[in-house]
């Protein structure tokens, strides 16, 4: 679930400027045009009043298309119980395309979370709340958290997240990894390695997106730390995996990645949890621990959320497990962690919303513990600073 930088700047731009954009945007000058803006043909209608609004009127003519004409269920997708278009759903389908699936959400199309005070259960919009945050920008708290009924994702019926405090473990610890292309979150798990999910690693055209820096703690502008990259590693086959399809590769979707400075001293550094053999039993009969979730979501582009007391739903045979922790895109890669005597320890790698198997089961899947633990210990010995 990677999200481009690019797009999170321009719509953090857009909020600022309270919704507004001008032809600027299409250059000093230049009289907007069809498909002139710099974002067409992205799949995501980006003119005013029917989309983000990063466009100037007119200029992002085939993205708009098919919103301009009431919407279809042309995509390959539609009909499938599950929202599909960008920022609202799955991000697969273009906007407008999956309309019967997404029709329930579009009360939150090109809308955020962004506010600082987000989350907070106290709407902050302008009209309809304490004017203290731009318009769109504070959607859980204005338009509630609960999902549309019939809708398979999206929080599954609750959104619970809140905005994480960065400056203290365990939140510390976890942060957003810059690629050329896009971010994803991160864990520290040495004092210069990071955990993260190798899908994050790959672009649309499978070629590979390199890691540029990693901000621990990230809030805005400010973080408690942040190094560069000096090398990472994905795990043999994952690529070969990837492209072959199906489920095979799902137990190689983590990587690690070693930093040009020792930060974890700084930060706080997560252990790795080792699921046994046991913790099967316990987690079909509900009674094992309640988990804890951080990462950086596109609706909140720059801070983190968290949601703790979420839960391990099914333990896989093949080092992964679905889990109902809340979260969306940009939070690939994010930790599903535990507190212990001492310290907080990761159960898992946050990798994708999973429709099941028979498409009745909604929930997400993490690569857990049994898939990289051997591997994380080998690599900060070598790598750990």
């Amino acid at each position: 679930m990677p999200v481009p930088i690019s797009r999170l700047l321009a719509a953090w731009m857009a909020l600022c400027l309270c919704g507004g954009v001008s032809a600027a945007l299409a250059g000093p000058g230049t009289k907007p045009g069809p498909n002139s803006c710099r974002w067409s043909f992205d799949d995501r209608c980006d003119e005013p009043v029917i989309g983000s609004g990063d466009c100037a009127p007119g200029s992002d003519t085939a993205d708009c298309r098919a919103i301009r004409a009431g919407g279809n269920d042309s995509c390959r997708w539609a009909g499938d119980h599950s929202c599909d278009e960008p920022n609202i759903g799955s991000g697969v389908c273009a906007d407008g395309t999956d309309v019967t699936d997404c029709r329930p959400l579009y009360a939150r199309r090109n809308r955020t979370n962004s506010c600082a005070s987000a989350f907070d259960d106290i709407c902050d919009e302008p009209v309809t709340g304490t004017g203290r945050c731009a318009a769109r920008s504070d959607t859980a708290d204005c338009l509630g958290r609960d999902t549309p009924a019939g809708i398979r994702d999206h929080f599954f019926g609750h959104d619970h997240r809140r905005l994480a405090e960065v400056d203290r473990m365990p939140w510390s610890a976890i942060g957003e990894l810059s690629f050329d292309h896009g971010s994803c979150s991160g864990t520290m798990v040495g004092r210069r390695v990071v955990l993260t999910a190798a899908h994050c690693f790959m672009r649309d055209d499978d070629s590979l997106d390199k890691p540029r820096r990693f901000r621990a703690g990230r809030a805005g502008s400010t973080q408690v730390a942040q190094a560069g990259v000096a090398g990472f590693y994905l795990p043999p086959g994952f690529r070969a995996g990837r492209g072959h399809g199906g489920e095979s590769w799902y137990n190689l979707d983590w990587a690690l990645v070693e930093l040009d400075a020792d930060i974890g001293d700084t930060t706080g550094i997560m252990a790795v949890h080792r699921l046994k053999p046991e913790d099967r039993t316990d987690i079909a009969a509900g009674r094992w621990e309640r988990v804890m979730q951080g990462g950086y979501s596109w609706d909140a582009p720059d801070r983190m959320t968290e949601h703790v007391g979420c839960r391990i739903v099914t333990l896989r045979d093949d080092g992964t497990l679905l889990h109902d922790c809340d979260m969306t895109k940009g939070d690939s890669g994010s930790p599903i962690f535990v507190k212990q005597p001492g310290g907080y320890a990761i159960v898992a790698v946050v990798t994708r919303f999973y429709g099941g198997d028979d498409g009745s089961r909604s929930a997400y899947l993490a690569v857990d513990s049994r898939a990289f633990e051997k591997a994380v210990a080998k690599y900060v010995a070598v790598h750990g600073g």
